[in-house]
């Protein structure tokens, strides 16, 4: 069983694994080394309160001899030096181990998502600005034409609403690749790499293998769970 004894200098409550009897921990409050005490002597310690040293009675003798000052006591510095092994103590607390390891599972999940959000990302964006430039192209071409009359305007209209909405499916789609980046919504995450299948721009052809390849991390049971929602 766990051994639990009190740390000699802020008092913080000590748990350290059965089997280390002898040797040194580091208080998780104040990093403070100190042995660690065995079963027996804890016991000791509690069963018996100590008795009071025995005094001893002043005769005359004693107003003539000297007064020996005695040295202070010396506090135990919580900074004393520590075990060449000490930075990696296996004998400290393990209250932090499951937090540990959802700090490393998360890690783990952002890095293989991280690839193929960055260039789904990168892409649409690239989609973005080329929609913009085919866009002002159509525009000057039909306005230096020279035609006038309702079939200008709506064939402006046309461009604008097609080339807007395409562009309007990037931009969301970029927004839910930055999410899936971050691993903060599993939904935005799908509907950013679905929307990079649809063909709304002249990347499509490259973003289609790279948007199946995030969705099957984010078809990972690890990687879901790592998700805030």
């Amino acid at each position: 069983m766990p051994i639990d004894f009190d740390c000699a200098v802020c008092k913080h409550r000590i748990r350290v694994p059965d089997g280390t009897e002898g040797k040194r921990t580091k208080c998780p409050k104040c990093n403070a080394i100190q042995p660690v005490p065995s079963e027996t002597d804890e016991l000791q310690l509690k069963d018996s309160p100590g008795e009071p040293a025995p005094t001893r009675r002043s005769g005359v003798g004693d107003a003539f001899k000297p007064r020996e000052s005695s040295p202070p006591p010396q506090e135990k510095s919580p900074f004393g030096d520590m075990d060449s092994d000490s930075s990696t103590n296996p004998y400290a607390p393990s209250y932090g181990e499951d937090a540990v390891k959802v700090s490393s599972a998360r890690m783990e999940a952002m890095e293989k998502l991280q690839t193929p959000a960055l260039i789904c990302l990168i892409l649409a964006g690239l989609g973005i600005a080329s929609n913009l430039v085919t866009l002002i192209i159509s525009v000057i071409g039909i306005i230096g034409e020279g035609a006038r009359g309702n079939d200008v305007v709506i064939q402006l209209i046309s461009y604008a609403i097609g080339f807007g909405f395409a562009i309007g499916l990037l931009g969301f789609a970029c927004f839910g690749l930055m999410q899936a980046r971050d691993l903060k919504s599993y939904g935005l995450a799908w509907a950013g790499f679905i929307i990079t299948l649809l063909p709304c721009s002249c990347c499509f052809p490259l973003s289609l293998p790279i948007s199946i390849w995030g969705m099957m991390v984010l078809s990972d049971n690890s990687v879901q769970r790592q998700f805030t929602s």
